[in-house]
């Protein structure tokens, strides 16, 4: 077995249109800041967890963990744009990625992903279920992640997560319980 070195990132760097551009990570979801639930999520894997935030970095420097900012040069191009800080801001050989939106998931979800990765731990594995993919939670390769996502993001007019992972080389991990991948981004879920 491969002896992986694990950081966990937050994903909390989106505009949040879909809900009235306020700053998800931050809002309550059952009484919790919603970056938080998924931080300590993240923490029953890994000590070293931070959050890429593009917004109200102190709020979320709050929560107690460091705060990283998308790198200008490829800010606007979405998800990968958080991505691509992440796997720049990582000091392990292989980094966890959740949205902030999702603050029922839990340290269970990421221990599978783990155990995939190290099976095949030069590849990107990401969680799904039977209602689709969720390619945000996800384990990446650290160095051979960033390489080939600058090279992609440079080359490539499509910012879609999944087809960065697919040019990179991906597997899907099937997690059954779906109940822990609510996307929580619009006012009437929150509620």
């Amino acid at each position: 077995m491969v002896f992986l070195s694990l950081s966990g990132a937050v994903l909390a760097g989106g505009k949040g249109e879909r809900m009235a551009s306020q700053d998800k990570g931050l809002l309550l979801f059952r009484g919790e800041v919603m970056a938080l639930s998924v931080g300590l999520a993240l923490r029953q894997v890994t000590d070293c967890v931070f959050i890429n935030a593009n917004r109200n970095s102190e709020r979320y420097a709050d929560l107690g963990f460091e705060v990283i900012a998308d790198d200008h040069f490829y800010q606007d191009k979405g998800p990968l744009s958080g991505l691509a800080a992440c796997l720049t801001f990582a000091k392990t050989s292989h980094l966890l990625v959740s949205p902030c939106d999702t603050p029922c998931i839990s340290g269970d979800a990421f221990t599978k992903l783990i155990f995939a990765s190290n099976a095949f731990p030069d590849r990107i594995h990401y969680l799904s279920d039977a209602f689709g993919s969720h390619p945000l939670h996800a384990i990446l390769p650290v160095e051979p992640a960033l390489i080939m996502l600058k090279d992609f993001l440079d080359k490539s007019e499509r910012h879609s997560v999944m087809a960065f992972y697919e040019v990179f080389g991906c597997e899907s991990v099937l997690w059954d319980k779906s109940e822990e991948l609510l996307n929580v981004n619009t006012p009437d879920v929150l509620s």
